[in-house]
């Protein structure tokens, strides 16, 4: 549009102008050969003395106008102003410092009457034309700028509406009643039913997904606790030095495969979406338990500083997986290092903190390893594992209005999860 806008100004200014100055140029020429036709009319059949006088009264009349004119006998003078040369039609004048004279000559009854006018204005019209096609052009192209924006906005307001409805769809919800409604456009409304139908399959797709993922998980934790039952019953009768370790290995597998199990159940049956309030619970008790649940020798690494009892509304049992697969991570990377557990309360948060004094993680990598099954390379190439703890932790956050990430830090690593915090009304009704 502005492209357009300053070709078609340009040349409606250029056009306008060169008419402009055709017209004026005409009036002009019209004029100064009436003038001529007027002297070459009353002089018709009158003699060369008689006819030079008439020229001379007539030169004396028009030089109140800024009109001068002569007439000739041929190329002969007979009167008036001597310094016309003599011409037939309207030209400016040829000699230097004559650029803005204009003469007309006409020819009749034997003699030729010229008339000539200092024309300073037309000229300056055609000088100053390509400055005012340039002006004319720059203020089009300023006001189609604003312009164009404007109508540009307005045509793909109908756009912008459908994207801040895709904007708005959470993972796993139903679509928006917005995007079943007919767009104003048939070619944003062609636009908006596909994506509906693509939404729709995806949906289908998804919710297929975890049907299968909750089913092969359900089905997996059954045989796999009845293995781990029968071998620590197994366990307790007297083995053989070698058998006995060799039933210890299973088991710990077992019991690695029955996490992994549950991991994987949760994020099946997870949502991306909030939870609707379940029960008031204390994040500070959530994380005691997980702390006395652990080993000894771990539990001897883990400092706790539970600020505020951390009320909220919430699952006990998604957010005790949040903060065991947490703490469990930051053991895991800090080697025989401590990891502090710090639970603080904001003016509108509550903030749990888990650090750690391991390798830490790169930037580039604080955002995908929330990816389930993602592994940063040194974590796959030092440490056990399945990719799936940090990813666990993020979806229980968003499961609870929360967010988790890594804040930088000159050593180890820094987890943050930031709760909003729960109204006093709400928690009181609960």
């Amino acid at each position: 549009m502005l492209g357009l806008a300053l070709v078609s100004s340009a040349l409606t200014a250029g056009a306008t102008g060169l008419l402009a100055y055709q017209m004026l140029l005409t009036a002009e020429d019209r004029r100064l050969t009436d003038f001529a036709v007027d002297l070459v009319e009353e002089v018709a059949g009158l003699e060369d003395a008689r006819a030079r006088e008439e020229a001379i009264a007539e030169q004396e009349e028009l030089r109140a106008f800024g009109v001068r004119i002569s007439l000739f006998d041929g190329d002969t003078l007979l009167g008036g102003e001597p310094s016309i040369p003599p011409v037939s039609g309207c030209e400016w004048g040829r000699a230097p410092g004559e650029e803005h004279v204009r003469r007309c000559g006409v020819a009749a009854h034997g003699r030729l009457a010229v008339a000539e006018e200092v024309l300073e204005s037309i000229p300056r019209i055609r000088t100053w034309l390509p400055l005012a096609v340039l002006l004319t052009s720059v203020g089009a192209a300023l006001m189609s700028l604003v312009l164009s924006r404007r109508v540009a906005r307005w045509a793909a307001r109908p756009l912008t509406e459908l994207g801040e409805s895709l904007a708005r769809i959470q993972p796993g919800a139903d679509i928006p009643e917005p995007l079943h409604a007919e767009a104003r456009y048939e070619e944003v409304n062609t636009v908006r039913a596909a994506l509906v139908d693509l939404l729709g399959r995806l949906r289908a797709a998804l919710e297929q997904s975890r049907r299968f993922s909750a089913n092969a998980a359900h089905e997996l934790r059954t045989p796999l606790a009845t293995l781990r039952a029968e071998l620590e019953l197994e366990s307790e009768n007297p083995q053989p030095p070698a058998t006995a370790a060799a039933l210890a290995r299973m088991h710990r597998t077992v019991t690695s495969l029955g996490t992994l199990v549950d991991r994987l159940l949760v994020l099946a049956e997870g949502t991306e979406g909030t939870l609707a309030p379940v029960e008031t619970l204390s994040l500070a008790d959530i994380v005691e338990d997980v702390v006395r649940a652990l080993p000894e020798d771990a539990r001897g690494r883990v400092d706790t500083d539970l600020q505020a009892p951390g009320l909220m509304q919430g699952d006990s049992q998604l957010l005790r997986q949040l903060v065991d697969n947490g703490v469990e991570n930051a053991l895991k990377f800090s080697g025989s290092g401590r990891v502090t557990v710090l639970l603080r309360e904001t003016e509108g948060t509550t903030l749990l903190d888990i650090l750690d004094e391991g390798p830490g993680i790169a930037r580039e990598d604080s955002e995908r390893v929330f990816e389930p099954f993602y592994r940063t390379p040194s974590a796959r190439a030092g440490k056990p594992g399945n990719g799936i703890g940090l990813s666990l932790v993020a979806l229980v956050a968003r499961a609870h209005g929360a967010h988790a990430g890594f804040l930088p830090t000159s050593k180890g690593a820094h987890l943050r999860l930031t709760f909003p915090a729960t109204r006093p009304d709400a928690l009181a009704k609960d």
